[in-house]
């Protein structure tokens, strides 16, 4: 492992940085990347006109930059050497052999190392993407410092295959005393550049992982999405309540009374974070296991009374609790940001203050402007979720215009 260095907020040097994919940013104090971060979010938001009387709150950085990343999703490939694991070469689908990392969490990277030795020592067959053949693909894991536990996931083009199963009783044999909870199997048969497929497996151990976070109990399977950066995504979250008080209110305030949507809830981080605050809160998300996984959540936890989740894609979700009536909404869609139709949606229901979380500014800011005819934007916080990289994470406070 590539140690940090006593002040993690210097450069760090690491074996793999500069071939590696993984992040682009080790070689900057981190409060230099932090101020260059800033200053191209405020540039992007001064570009859109629409945005001019936003008030630009100051980006909230990583208290640990280093070693934060409890989830891993890394491709194998087979060389005359024999199998490699790690990320892909900038612009390449060129796999770097990785050993050693410094943003990702220490046993994520031990499970990596170990995965390939096994599975050069058991002779898996490597899938060959060019070709079309072989059987492993990827490696997924994830670990919850809530708890020390982890689960690992292996992708196939096979279910059931004797050199998978071998593979996943090595790994829980070398890891079982320090964590590891399970490996399971996700099924990719295709040919494709999709990581996973559509069904995951049980191989050995339990099949989903338990994290404690701000006292609250979430599950979450391999393929569930969770923030990589778990610190950090406490920071978030804590900030979307806050910002629903308001862009000056000082701290997350009671929501008893409210009726909040969350869209794209997921397994519900933020839906039960909102009902604890008081709320009732309708989650809509359309992936059945990350709905599943939020029920459990929400009777885990002792707020089923108040959180209800809808299966249900965005449009459909968002006309059916409007038909309820309701007070805020919280939006976290994907990379790509919210379609025009979605978006035209918004802009005609009745609700008055939305919160919106995104992974990427510059579908952000293009929403907002489209938003703008029918909100005030009011506030924008960038998050630094993503520490040693060029990725930020942002929220906005919007308020229906009169």
């Amino acid at each position: 492992m590539a140690a940090a260095r006593p002040d993690t907020r210097a450069a760090v040097a690491c074996p793999h940085f500069g071939p590696c994919g993984g992040c682009s940013l080790l070689d900057l104090p981190y409060d230099a990347e932090i101020a260059g971060k800033a200053r191209r979010f405020a540039a992007l938001v001064a570009a859109r006109p629409e945005l001019a009387r936003a008030e630009l709150l100051p980006l909230l950085a990583a208290a640990e930059p280093l070693f934060y990343r409890t989830a891993l999703k890394v491709p194998f490939a087979r060389t005359r050497r024999g199998p490699v694991c790690g990320f892909f070469r900038p612009g390449t689908h060129e796999v770097v052999d990785l050993h050693a990392c410094a943003i990702q969490h220490p046993l994520l990277t031990e499970l990596l190392v170990a995965a390939r030795r096994h599975a050069t020592a058991l002779r898996v067959p490597i899938y060959d993407e060019r070709r079309h053949v072989g059987l492993l693909r990827h490696l997924l894991a994830r670990v919850a410092p809530g708890t020390g536990r982890a689960l690992a996931g292996l992708v196939v083009t096979e279910a059931r295959h004797p050199a998978t199963r071998a593979l996943a009783r090595a790994l829980l044999e070398d890891f079982g005393r320090r964590g590891l909870v399970g490996v399971v199997e996700n099924v990719n048969e295709r040919r494709t550049s999709v990581v996973t497929g559509q069904r995951t497996l049980p191989l050995v151990g339990t099949p989903f992982l338990i994290e404690e976070q701000d006292g609250l109990r979430l599950r979450a399977g391999i393929t569930s999405f969770v923030q990589a950066n778990a610190a950090q995504a406490g920071v978030l979250f804590a900030e979307v309540l806050r910002l629903l008080g308001g862009p000056r209110a000082e701290a997350p305030g009671d929501l008893s009374g409210w009726h909040v949507a969350d869209l794209f809830a997921g397994g519900g981080p933020i839906a039960l974070r909102l009902a604890r605050a008081g709320a009732r809160v309708t989650a809509i998300e359309r992936h059945a296991a990350a709905v599943r996984d939020g029920v459990a959540a929400a009777g885990e936890n002792g707020l089923a009374a108040r959180v209800r989740f809808v299966a249900a894609d965005a449009l459909q979700g968002l006309h059916q609790v409007d038909a309820e009536g309701f007070d805020a909404l919280v939006v976290d869609p994907p990379r790509k940001g919210l379609d025009g139709e979605l978006v035209e949606l918004l802009c005609g229901l009745r609700f008055g203050r939305m919160v919106y979380v995104s992974c990427n500014p510059d579908s952000l800011v293009r929403d907002l402007a489209a938003l703008a005819r029918a909100f005030h934007v009011r506030a924008l916080r960038p998050v630094d979720l993503f520490p040693r990289t060029e990725h930020l994470e942002a929220l906005a406070l919007l308020e229906r215009r009169p």
